[in-house]
């Protein structure tokens, strides 16, 4: 992730009543794409961009013709995202629950472990799929 290094204002011409709600209505399209899409990728199981975008970006080229076509692809770029985000989380959630839950078996905590344990048990995790635990 990115950091804000510095911020900068800058001054801009104020925008008309009209152009503005333009704007805002804009957003909520681009907002009811995303989350349509986000509900379907993580319904379908979906984490690729590629493979979203090749079962959704003609139904929502169709559902919003007003559109420039970037907004779809963006969209689904964007969604693809949120849910790969989003079941990356929960794995590493996961892997906490379940070494909390092994060191739990093992009456003791990660400090106590050797170093060749803390990589035996990390392996296993690995294994399992759950990758090691941040």
């Amino acid at each position: 992730m990115a950091r804000v290094a510095k911020t900068v204002i800058v001054r801009s011409v104020r925008l008309p009543k009209r152009v503005f709600r333009v704007f805002v209505e804009l957003e909520g399209m681009y907002r009811n794409m995303v989350e349509q899409l986000v509900l379907y990728a993580a319904r379908s199981n979906i984490k690729s961009f590629t493979r979203l975008k090749a079962l959704k970006y003609r139904w929502l080229r169709s559902l919003y013709p007003q559109l420039p076509s970037h907004y779809a692809y963006t969209a689904c770029q964007d969604s693809a995202a949120r849910v790969k985000g989003f079941y990356r989380g929960r794995v590493k959630r996961l892997a906490r629950e379940v070494l909390g839950e092994l060191l739990g078996h093992l009456g003791c905590s990660l400090r106590e472990l050797s170093v060749s344990d803390r990589r035996h048990i990390y392996r296993v995790l690995a294994y399992v799929g759950f990758g090691v635990p941040t």
